[in-house]
């Protein structure tokens, strides 16, 4: 399973509007991550600072399948002016991804008791 964690970063007079957005998505765009292969997404927010983890099985194949979704790019366009920092789901754009650096759930699986 892979698990990725990447941040963006609303506007501070936007931050309202983007929580807003993302209590109501829009039911086409949530079974287009769904088809895409993600399996879990969540995003948390600090004053404007957002962080996103997402998992499935082959993430960079479910995010090159969603980016190529018309819905996904409208959601995209949707939240651009809510946006401060945000990751490039364009066709040719990489994400900035955090490096993992402790895994429970892997260091309790090699664990020799």
């Amino acid at each position: 399973m892979d698990h990725m964690m990447f941040m963006q970063k609303t506007k501070s007079d936007k931050r309202a509007k983007y929580i807003e957005e993302h209590e109501n998505v829009w039911p086409d765009c949530l079974k287009a991550h769904r088809d895409s292969g993600i399996e879990r997404e969540i995003i948390w927010i600090d004053g404007d600072n957002l962080y996103i983890y997402m998992m499935g099985k082959d993430l960079d194949k479910a995010l090159n399948k969603l980016k190529r979704v018309p819905v996904f790019k409208d959601w995209i366009e949707e939240m651009k002016p809510l946006m401060d920092i945000r990751q490039d789901f364009s066709e040719d754009g990489q994400m900035k991804k955090f490096e993992k650096v402790f895994d429970l759930e892997e260091q309790l699986k090699n664990l020799k008791e």
